[in-house]
């Protein structure tokens, strides 16, 4: 699809797209982007003394399961789409992947009023994000017939896969939701 397309469909010119956005990845990546704040926005329920990559994993379920849900940022297709594009493009998974370490480094800074460049932050950044990029690689051996558009067990399947990954990342079980 265009820019010219994109813009179409979005009812703007594609002078005001371009305004907005750099590429179409820049699309993807904001949607993304988009996602993240919604899990930052999930921390402060989370209690003050769990550890910071049981934080992200709390917080990241509670804003998978609004999406799914029908209560979240995006809808459960867009996200469905999203997820098979940035999948598919190596790219693409890196942009995401660097949004996804700024903006948690940020959120977990602010948790524990620290600089973005303390060593827990850091640490638990870099495991989270080995975290996702487990579950990412798994999802993606799901046998050829797998419709996840037809999936009424979606959220279940994509926590637990979160949650194995987790377990295997950190070597101990995650916190009951």
């Amino acid at each position: 699809m265009s820019i010219d397309q994109i813009a179409a469909a979005a009812d703007v010119t594609p002078d005001d797209f371009v305004r907005h956005f750099a590429s179409k990845d820049e699309v993807l990546v904001s949607i993304v982007v988009d996602l993240l704040q919604a899990s930052v926005d999930e921390l402060g329920d989370v209690e003050p003394d769990t550890s910071l990559e049981h934080v992200l994993l709390i917080a990241t379920t509670k804003a998978l399961s609004r999406v799914i849900d029908g209560r979240g940022v995006i809808t459960r297709d867009r996200f469905l789409a999203v997820a098979q594009v940035l999948t598919a493009h190596p790219n693409l998974r890196q942009q995401v992947s660097l949004a996804r370490k700024r903006i948690m480094a940020g959120a977990l800074a602010d948790r524990l009023g620290v600089a973005e460049d303390d060593r827990r932050v850091h640490q638990a950044v870099t495991r989270w994000s080995a975290i996702v990029a487990g579950a990412y690689l798994v999802g993606g051996t799901m046998a050829d017939h797998y419709n996840p558009w037809t999936d009424d067990q979606l959220i279940e399947r994509m926590i637990a896969e979160l949650s194995a990954t987790f377990s295997d990342v950190m070597g101990d079980d995650p916190p009951s939701r």
